[in-house]
Parts: structure tokens; C-alpha cells; sequence
């Protein structure tokens, strides 16, 4: 990761408004808002433009330059606490205040598909099957969209992929993003993303689901291996490391429900009564419980060890606010 420079959260905020921007900041606003009610988010969220997006663009917009490489971000979180949010947002203002091309890359659009993941299944471990945890992502094509976004020249243009979670499958290639080059930041979020390998004893399980699926630990055992292995390959070409710590486990479940339900709604809002007539999927309470113990041990394991190894650290509170903008002190 980059050496940065001491510095605290007022500093910055106090570094970005040296001329009148009252006019940048109302359309900003307008169109943090427009963003936000397309990502289902609350329109309210607007409102952190002046002291929480504005200051952290500032900085990010000194970091990127001059380089010959896009700036590599990392934003990692636990599932619903407003990773996406936060950095589509962000990008939008790189943007539009910063003239700064930015990529948002989500790893849970890298799933493998099911055909690969149904193949770890039934030669590595059932548990496999379920996308979520490393060794269900893949890397290669993670690696090769990074690298071939670091190349893209003016006029160049590629595809990001795009998974979708209501069929549990990987979209065709032609409805995949198109980006322009060139590109100046990459933001790269993910509930694993800057996730370090888990070295204290795993042999014991953590939840029923452990227990009844997993009881010899070969499954916890390997995903600590690909951990270990390939995803600190990948994760060692982030340059900056940001982390949202929630103020607790138990309020992972109601993040991660009312995304849930926002899907929900949208497929509703799309397909109306035939939703139950097409392949479409949204878990209930009770399923949405059981997927999550697939997150439970790594939840927790990056919950306690992340806040001390991250470039920045943004502190949430049970309703997903950001209380707390910190540069811990070792960096």
C-alpha cells in the first residue's frame, strides 16, 4: 500500500474549500441524488457531499497524479454496509469536480459462474457451490480487467462483467459495462477485498453451518489456503486501503436483509406477478440467515483485525452512517 502522509480528517476536510464552490457543490448534489435513488439508497445520504465525498475525492484526486498507472483503491466492508454506495458516489464526484475517470470494480461481479462453481463442488467440497467466500471468484479474469484497464488508451473501450444475483449466474458479455479509456482511478470493493489470511485456529466450526456441512473442516481449511495464496496476490495491487467497520455483527443480517429487499422490490417493479413464473431468485429471512454463516467466520475475522491494517478506516453506526473518518496511526 502507499505511504501516506500523517494527516487527520478535519485537515483534509479544511484542504478542499480554498475558493467559492457553492455552484459545483449544488450540482453535486443533484446528481449524488439522481445516483442515489438509482442504486435504491437513501436520497438523505446526499447531504455528506460538503464533509465526507468532497474531502476524500479532494484526496484522492492528489493521489492519482501525475502517474502512468490508474491509482488502485480498496473499499472493503461487511455485506450491506454501503461499500457500492460509497463508491459509485465517490466516483461521481471524482468526476464531475475532479475530472477524474473512475472505474467502480465489484468483486461479487467476478463470481465464478455455476458451471465452475457446481465443478468445486463436487471435486473440492459441497460448500462451494454457494458464491461468496474466496475461492469463489475468479481471479484470472480479475487480474486480466486490471490489467487491461491500466493499458486502455483514449478512444480504447472494454467491458467490466456484471453477475447477477437473481439467477446466480454470471450475465452474457453483451450486456457487460463499457468503459472508455483512459482510466485515472479504480475503485475496487468487495465484503473480502484487503482480507488477510486467517492464522488462528479454524479447526473448531462457528455456526450450525459449519457444523452440519463442514464438521471435518476441509472446506474452512481451503478457503484459508486460496486466501492465503492467490487472493494476496490480487489484493497486493491495491494501493490504498479503506475499510467500513460496522459497530457490530448482529446489524450485518439487517444491512444485508434490507438489500435483500430492495431487490425485492425491484424485480417487482420489473416483472410485477410473473416474478414467481421466471428463474428468478430472492431469499426469505430464513434463507438469507443460513447463506449468511457462508460469511460468518471472515466477517468477523476482518471486523477484528482490519480496523489496525487499512489505510483509512470509516466507522459506521447501526444505521449505516458514517461517524468517523480515521488514518490510523502506523501509517
Amino acid at each position: 500500500m502507499m505511504n501516506i502522509q500523517a494527516l487527520t480528517w478535519t485537515q483534509l476536510q479544511k484542504s478542499v474549500f480554498t475558493t467559492d464552490q457553492s455552484s459545483l457543490i449544488q450540482r453535486l448534489r443533484f446528481d449524488i441524488e439522481q445516483t442515489l435513488k438509482s442504486l435504491y439508497a437513501d436520497v438523505a445520504l446526499s447531504e455528506n457531499l460538503e464533509d465526507l465525498y468532497l474531502p476524500f475525492a479532494h484526496w484522492i484526486d492528489q493521489l492519482a497524479q501525475p502517474r502512468s498507472h490508474p491509482l488502485v483503491v480498496g473499499m472493503g466492508g461487511a455485506q450491506g454496509c454501503g461499500k457500492t454506495v460509497f463508491t459509485t458516489v465517490l466516483s461521481h464526484v471524482l468526476y464531475k469536480a475532479y475530472d477524474k475517470k473512475c472505474i467502480v470494480l465489484s468483486i461479487d461481479d467476478f463470481y465464478k459462474t455455476r458451471m465452475d462453481r457446481e465443478r468445486m463442488a463436487r471435486d473440492v467440497h459441497p460448500m462451494f457451490m454457494t458464491r461468496g467466500v474466496p475461492g469463489t471468484h475468479d481471479l484470472a479474469l480479475i487480474n486480466n480487467i486490471l490489467d487491461r484497464l491500466a493499458d486502455l488508451k483514449a478512444g480504447e473501450v472494454m467491458r467490466l462483467p456484471c453477475f447477477d444475483k437473481s439467477t446466480d449466474e454470471r450475465r452474457h458479455v453483451k450486456d457487460w459495462q463499457e468503459v472508455e479509456g483512459p482510466v485515472d482511478v479504480i475503485l475496487f470493493e468487495g465484503w473480502c477485498v484487503g482480507m488477510p489470511e486467517q492464522k488462528q485456529s479454524i479447526a473448531a466450526p462457528i455456526n450450525p453451518l459449519e457444523e452440519e456441512m463442514d464438521a471435518q473442516g476441509v472446506w474452512r481449511e481451503q478457503v484459508n489456503q486460496y486466501l492465503t495464496d492467490d487472493y494476496q496476490q490480487l489484493f497486493a495491487r491495491i494501493e490504498l486501503m479503506l475499510w467500513m467497520q460496522a459497530p457490530n455483527y448482529e446489524v450485518v443480517f439487517d444491512w444485508r436483509n434490507k438489500q435483500e429487499r430492495l431487490l425485492e422490490e425491484h424485480l417487482l417493479d420489473i416483472h410485477g406477478d410473473g416474478l414467481n413464473k421466471i428463474d428468478l431468485t430472492v431469499m426469505s429471512n430464513e434463507e438469507l440467515k443460513r447463506f449468511m454463516q457462508f460469511y460468518e467466520r471472515l466477517t468477523k475475522h476482518m471486523m477484528s483485525v482490519m480496523p489496525d491494517k487499512v489505510d483509512v478506516l470509516l466507522k459506521l453506526d447501526e444505521k449505516q452512517v458514517v461517524t468517523k473518518v480515521q488514518f490510523p496511526t502506523h501509517h
